[in-house]
């Protein structure tokens, strides 16, 4: 009679992919405030461009229409363009429910970042409005770097 002995541990599982992805989509979510990309995308329409020139959406918390409606957090860089975000809150929140379905959004809090909210969309351009000294200082740090890529 022979007796087999195991000669290597049991392989567990592989891990769900729930668990996986998990941590992924966590950094992913912190980067974005957890940002709706369908609200992010349309926001300029939404909101408008002046609007949304001083602002960018974050994410809707709260219960959907039956809970009270949601709240809607807005990052904004300095407390000039919160006072102007909250002017015009009533006239966002009718269009942001227009957008999302009636009584989706109940109330916008604002939040200042100290940081620029939007992002340039390419390149400098090559005049970049600036004057003066500190055109000139800007022009000559972006030759320096055109050579150093190799004219990249």
């Amino acid at each position: 009679m022979t007796i087999y002995q195991r000669t290597r541990p049991i392989r567990s599982a592989a891990p769900a992919i729930a668990r996986a992805s998990a941590g992924v989509f966590r950094k992913l979510a912190q980067q974005t405030k957890f940002m709706d990309p369908a609200l992010a995308e349309r926001w300029p329409q939404l909101a408008g461009e002046k609007l949304a020139a001083l602002c960018r959406p974050g994410r809707l918390t709260g219960r959907g229409p039956g809970g009270g409606g949601r709240t809607l957090e807005l990052f904004v860089p300095n407390g000039a363009a919160a006072a102007a975000v909250d002017m015009e809150r009533d006239g966002l929140i009718a269009r942001l429910n227009t957008y999302l379905g009636p009584g989706s959004v109940s109330r916008i809090a604002v939040i200042q970042t100290g940081k620029a909210v939007t992002a340039s969309k390419g390149p400098a351009p090559e005049g970049g409005g600036e004057d003066g000294e500190l055109g000139a200082a800007l022009a000559s740090f972006r030759t320096a770097i055109r050579r150093r890529n190799g004219g990249k």
